[in-house]
């Protein structure tokens, strides 16, 4: 039995709506200008994104390193606690500046989050030691603030709302 010309063409349609979005995942990939910073050093982190229309980044810096600033907008990005968010509208690269402690290592960790393709992911780690010297307690976890943080989408979602709000979100 065959289907109408109709019900064929929708078939097509969908085919071909979702064979792009399956075969096209987003990906985040993290460069460091260099893994072993001299104490004090300001070093730069670039972020390659590719398939993410809409959505954002959260990196977490070692404890010890801190963000020092961005070629992203203002507007959009949220740095607080060892961890910095990125709010992403059609961006394929992002760099940023930390700067390292006097001594210590650790490693640089990232997730992020497709919102139009619905999918989220991890970024492979990144390890730092300054001046190439580790350190055997900052490779064990250490705790942050005793802050409770909150989940690191919620934190993406709040800058997308940001955006949103400065843009005159939905204003006739």
């Amino acid at each position: 039995m065959r289907g109408s010309p109709a019900d064929r063409l929708i078939c097509l349609i969908l085919l071909l709506m979702l064979v792009p979005a399956a075969a096209w995942g987003a990906t985040v990939t993290r460069t460091l200008s260099t893994a072993e910073p001299g104490a004090g050093e300001v070093f730069e982190v670039s972020l390659s994104i590719e398939g993410i229309t809409l959505g954002g980044v959260v990196e977490t810096l070692p404890v010890g390193y801190s963000f020092v600033g961005t070629n992203h907008a203002d507007d959009r990005i949220l740095a607080r606690d060892g961890q910095v968010a990125f709010a992403l509208i059609n961006e394929t690269l992002i760099t940023y500046q930390v700067r390292a402690p006097s001594s210590g290592s650790g490693d640089i960790t990232g997730i992020w989050e497709d919102f139009l393709g619905e999918s989220n992911g991890t970024i492979p780690a990144s390890h730092l030691a300054v001046d190439g010297i580790e350190r055997e307690e900052e490779n064990t976890p250490q705790e942050r603030p005793t802050q409770e943080a909150a989940p690191p989408f919620a934190l993406l979602t709040a800058i997308v709302a940001l955006i949103i709000a400065r843009r005159g979100g939905g204003q006739r």
